[in-house]
């Protein structure tokens, strides 16, 4: 008789994140699924899960994984400008493809940029840049690792000049993005995590004016200048000074421009929430989405101290609206986006308008931690697994009908969403051990 026992489900999302592991990274998805290559901001959030991951229960295996993809971003940053990729001095990589990118250098109308080596890299991502610096300081934090540090240090030095420099366009303080008009080969619209069109189109379907400075890449933004800042004090303490500096200009001008107050719909009084972008014209979208919850994770901890870039004046307000219905689920997690919003997508084609990640459930129940609030970081843990185990799967994104069951996303076109995620199973591992 087999006494053999089966492997645990933990071990089930061990494998399913080993499974995209390479010689050069991690793939943010199956190599037969639509995202089966590296992508700097997934590889970086996947890594800093890793990283808490394996300061419960140390795995020398993971670790290797998460110093090789390092290693490669670092090859992959930008050395010059190209408007045609999006390629800035010190700026990391969005996508990097060597094969499998004909859907997007053949379309018709404005194919993507090939690098002349046949690869296409890409580097339409604002927030690629501040979250693989926080993910090699948390990596040489946690590893103690020098000859690691000593080889990445001109690859920071290179990253926090970009953000000084070239990451913030209209010099208001806060960093953004913007989609070059004269560009002649394609890109990304939209340059923060949610990169869908739609998730920032209006309810008449238009897209706000460029430079658009999305809520989430504000609190990476800020993270990664404290925790550089904290790094240099000793060494060179006027740059350390200059980046304390302007990581404070970044937090007051977020506090005043991203914050707003509004009557409750649910229950008396009123809350206080953070905007989903500020616009080109220093408009406020004030559409509420999961992402300003995501600032709560991008935390600096340093003695009994845990701050981020939302005052703290702020931060009860915004956890407690964070759980009404319109935003919440207790079978599912936090939304893209509320309900209640003009351009909220019901349907199986929502991608980011009121659809359900795991990565975004992941950061925002490890941001309630962080802060305290450990009953909420249970009560959205819960929620987030029960379609984890209902699809049996790290899945990417999901959504529920009316009668409360798990759809899995079918776009327009008929493409699926990825059944095995990195940053996804990376967020489940975590919950699991």
């Amino acid at each position: 008789m087999d006494s053999a026992q089966p492997p645990s489900f933990r071990d089930v999302i061990l494998q399913n994140l080993l499974s995209l592991a390479t010689e050069e990274g991690i793939n943010a998805s199956g190599k037969d699924e639509a995202y089966g290559c590296i992508f700097g901001r997934d590889s970086a959030l996947t890594i800093l899960k890793i990283l808490k991951v394996h300061q419960k229960s140390p795995s020398p295996e993971l670790m290797r994984v998460c110093r090789r993809a390092l290693l490669t971003l670092c090859k992959l940053q930008g050395m010059e400008t190209n408007i045609e990729s999006g390629e800035e001095p010190g700026k990391f990589i969005h996508e990097f493809r060597k094969e499998k990118f004909e859907h997007l250098t053949s379309r018709s109308v404005k194919p993507w940029y090939l690098y002349p080596d046949g690869h296409l890299r890409n580097f339409d991502s604002l927030d690629s840049t501040p979250l693989i610096l926080i993910a090699l300081y948390k990596y040489w934090q946690v590893a103690g690792d020098n000859e690691f540090l000593m080889r990445v240090m001109p690859h920071v030095e290179m990253a926090i000049n970009w953000i000084i420099t070239f990451g913030d366009k209209d010099k208001d303080g806060l960093i953004d993005y913007a989609l070059e008009s004269d560009r002649r080969y394609g890109g990304l619209v939209v340059q923060s995590w949610t990169d869908s069109h739609e998730s920032l189109r209006d309810v008449n379907g238009l897209f706000p004016k460029y430079p658009i400075s999305p809520v989430e890449a504000q609190g990476y933004a800020w993270l990664a200048l404290r925790l550089w800042s904290r790094f240099f004090s000793e060494s060179a303490p006027s740059f350390a000074g200059k980046l304390e500096s302007q990581a404070a200009q970044m937090k007051q001008m977020f506090n005043k421009l991203f914050i707003f107050e509004e009557d409750s719909l649910f229950e008396d009084g009123n809350f206080h929430f953070a905007g989903q972008a500020i616009d080109g014209n220093k408009r406020l979208i004030r559409t509420v989405t999961g992402n300003p919850l995501i600032c709560l994770w991008a935390a600096d901890k340093s003695g009994k101290k845990t701050e981020c870039i939302i005052e703290d004046d702020f931060i009860e307000s915004m956890v407690h609206r964070a759980f009404w219905s319109d935003l919440f689920d207790p079978d599912a997690g936090i939304r893209t986006m509320s309900i209640l919003s003009p351009t909220f997508n019901p349907n199986r084609d929502s991608y980011h308008n009121g659809s359900f990640w795991p990565v975004l459930n992941g950061l925002v129940s490890e941001g309630l931690e962080n802060f305290g609030f450990l009953d909420k970081a249970d009560l959205l843990k819960k929620a987030s697994l029960k379609p984890i185990y209902h699809f049996n799967s790290p899945i990417e994104l999901y959504m529920k009908d009316d009668q409360g069951n798990f759809l899995e996303y079918l776009s327009p076109a008929g493409q699926t969403g990825c059944k095995v995620q990195a940053w996804s199973a990376a967020s489940t591992l975590d919950w699991l051990t």
